[in-house]
């Protein structure tokens, strides 16, 4: 029979300190109002080599998002009306879709409409809630509904601590998940999975700590929960960030040893530390790898070859790259665009930069803030 463990052993005091004012309160969710050439037809190849599904393909969905939103919420309220009351596990399911739409704040306010309809919530809807408050950089509040979970007597479980773990994280705490995290592992209460040994090595790899991650990959290595593809990357970016593109490729090739499956996000990781060291052939024969493999590139990926080519000052083939994006319907974002013009800038092409800008304004794209100092940097050197 595993032991009671207390809350400020957990949690620490100050966030106990939290707990026990919400819940004196009575506040259970705490109110959010408070080259080349031959590279070139390396892309083109891509157009017929990786073709996606029409059905998946990106396109802009402004209208459906808001209709998405307005038909979870309408059904929500729905189920309210209801008599006999649907089940708690009903009305949870209905928060998945606000969930999946980044409406967090959305999804807090329809559960404390539960709460103060009087509709017993449980364990799950607790998950949920203290998830949106990790989701929002509030991740005090996610700790608060921790002790009440403990007053309840539920008893968190993984995702419960990965959530939370995440959200310290989010919110730029990296060493104080860091200390939960220790302090779990020495409590052997809760058997940590490879979402939490991923969240752990993600948040070092944030704060520049690559050499702890890549010791957690060692231990998840030679333990019994395997690091998969998701820690794998993360590390492998991290060090090509890092500029150690050599151990990036070691990790690479491991992968490929341990039969564990690389994605897009593992060549962009690579293709882009490459070209960084003006390693061409190299990065070349990742993308052919890449297309070989049957792996598409996406948008990430194709940014990557283009800021890469600006930086040479191929601006042939950069524009070769848009128009593969554009052929393959992948629609070229603020970061693809402000590229372009960054390196019509340092070319001294002003014009073309200008070009490139107001084509992103007739594609519907707002420049940010980086776009008008490319521009107003362009028109300063010329």
């Amino acid at each position: 029979m595993s032991r009671r463990v207390s809350v400020t052993f957990i949690i620490g005091r100050r966030t106990r300190r939290i707990v026990d004012h919400n819940c004196q309160k009575g506040t259970i969710f705490p109110s959010l109002i408070n080259h080349p050439s031959s590279f070139l037809f390396l892309l083109f190849r891509s157009l017929y080599t990786t073709t996606q599904n029409p059905k998946t393909l990106p396109t802009h969905r402004c209208n459906s998002r808001h209709n998405d939103l307005q038909d979870a919420v309408n059904s929500f309220n729905f189920m309210l009306q209801m008599r006999p009351l649907p089940p708690t596990s009903n009305f949870n399911k209905a928060l998945g879709p606000l969930l999946k739409l980044g409406h967090y704040d959305i999804a807090l306010l329809l559960i404390g409409k539960l709460h103060f309809l009087g509709i017993q919530d449980n364990f799950y809807t607790f998950n949920i809630a203290i998830n949106c408050y990790c989701r929002l950089n509030q991740v005090d509040f996610g700790f608060s509904l921790l002790g009440t979970l403990f007053k309840r007597g539920y008893t968190p479980n993984v995702t419960t601590f990965n959530t939370l773990l995440n959200g310290l994280i989010l919110d730029d705490k990296t060493p104080e998940a860091v200390e939960l995290f220790k302090k779990l592992m020495r409590m052997r209460e809760i058997e940590p999975d490879v979402v939490m040994y991923g969240t752990i090595v993600n948040g070092l790899c944030r704060t520049g700590n690559t050499i702890r991650a890549v010791s957690l990959l060692r231990i998840m290595e030679e333990g019994s929960c395997k690091p998969d593809t998701v820690v794998y990357n993360t590390i492998i970016d991290s060090l090509c960030k890092d500029r150690m593109v050599d151990d990036a490729m070691k990790l690479f090739s491991k992968m490929n040893e341990q039969g564990i499956c690389q994605d897009v996000v593992t060549y962009t990781s690579l293709i882009h530390g490459l070209c960084n060291f003006g390693r061409w052939k190299e990065a070349t024969g990742m993308f052919m790898e890449m297309l070989d493999g049957g792996i598409a590139p996406d948008v990430h990926t194709y940014s990557v070859l283009l800021d890469a080519c600006t930086k040479e000052g191929k601006m042939k083939e950069a524009e070769g790259i848009l128009e593969v994006m554009i052929q393959r319907r992948l629609d070229p974002d603020v970061v693809t665009y402000s590229t372009l013009m960054d390196g019509y800038c340092l070319q001294g092409h002003i014009e073309e930069a200008m070009r490139v800008f107001n084509t992103m304004a007739e594609r519907g794209l707002h420049p940010n803030v980086f776009s008008y100092n490319i521009l107003i940097n362009g028109y300063c050197k010329k």
